[in-house]
């Protein structure tokens, strides 16, 4: 059953890749930014473990550019940085240095090796913030969908050694001051789609047994609060809607710093529109709440 459900992963990886292959051509791509592609972050020649670097024109501050690194959707098994490319682009045309990250998928790794993935890519980067002139005291990560899941336990491993220690990786040292979560897929064992077939792929076939077990919950209070503020995103046409709104109350249950923009039931507006769809008027929405929400922390 493994070996069937492991095909499914790829079939669907295979189209999905087909679907979305002339994609980009229907985006114009900002003049006013430099774009350096598939750097490697790590030394071990895999291809996943590469990231691009999006620069914004002009004068830096002082201080230098405020810093977004992306992590991609894609349910943990498929999509790329390149899906992202021009979401990043947008981001960068109001001012920040952004980093557009690649890393391993499931089947062919677990949630352990991609959270391990993001943070030797924040290491790179973190050595490389003086050459590309960013601020080191002003980074923030935004990801979508599976990225949004991602980030959330990236996150609260860099900050809780407890989860660290479950997930057995090592965190980076570059801080995060507040998270972008854009239709996240924040569950992962409930009784649905996703459920019934993921949590052995991400945690491994035993992982109820495993230190990580708690964790599975990200309503865990050792990742609520081990949570930076966060701006959640969402729409009436997201299938991942429900997912949004219930890791929104834990927030607040928690009592945790976080916002939320929920956009009207629109047919244009459906997952992760703003990464999909990045030249909506709704996207251009998206962008600068998010970013104003991350100026005034």
């Amino acid at each position: 059953m493994s070996k069937i459900i492991e095909n499914i992963f790829y079939k669907q990886r295979e189209d999905f890749y087909r679907k979305y292959k002339n994609r980009n051509k229907r985006f114009t791509f900002p003049e006013d930014i430099t774009m350096t592609k598939g750097i490697p972050y790590a030394t071990d020649g895999i291809k996943a473990h590469r990231l691009d670097i999006m620069e914004p024109s002009g004068t830096a501050p002082a201080e230098g550019w405020p810093v977004i690194i992306n992590i991609h959707g894609g349910g943990l098994l498929l999509g790329s940085k390149e899906f992202n490319q021009y979401f990043c682009a947008r981001l960068c045309t109001l001012g920040y240095l952004v980093f557009n990250v690649e890393y391993r998928l499931i089947p062919d790794c677990t949630i352990y090796d991609q959270i391990s993935d993001i943070f030797q890519a924040m290491d790179f980067i973190q050595k490389k913030l003086d050459r590309y002139r960013g601020n080191s005291a002003d980074v923030y990560a935004v990801g979508d969908s599976g990225g949004a899941c991602l980030l959330v336990y990236a996150t609260a491993a860099q900050r809780n050694p407890k989860v660290a220690k479950a997930a057995g990786v090592t965190p980076s040292t570059l801080p995060l001051k507040a998270l972008g979560l854009i239709s996240g897929m924040f569950y992962t064992n409930k009784f649905d789609q996703i459920g019934l077939f993921m949590p052995k792929y991400l945690y491994g076939p035993k992982y109820r047994r495993s230190a990580f077990a708690p964790y599975v919950n990200p309503e865990h209070p050792d990742i609520m609060k081990s949570l930076p503020p966060c701006f959640l995103v969402t729409s009436g046409k997201d299938h991942l809607r429900r997912y949004t709104m219930q890791f929104k109350m834990a927030l607040d249950r928690a009592q945790m710093e976080s916002q939320i923009m929920d956009f009207p039931d629109d047919p244009r507006l459906t997952h992760a529109f703003s990464a999909f769809e990045p030249e909506l008027p709704e996207s251009t929405q998206v962008f600068h709440a998010m970013t104003d929400y991350f100026k005034k922390l």
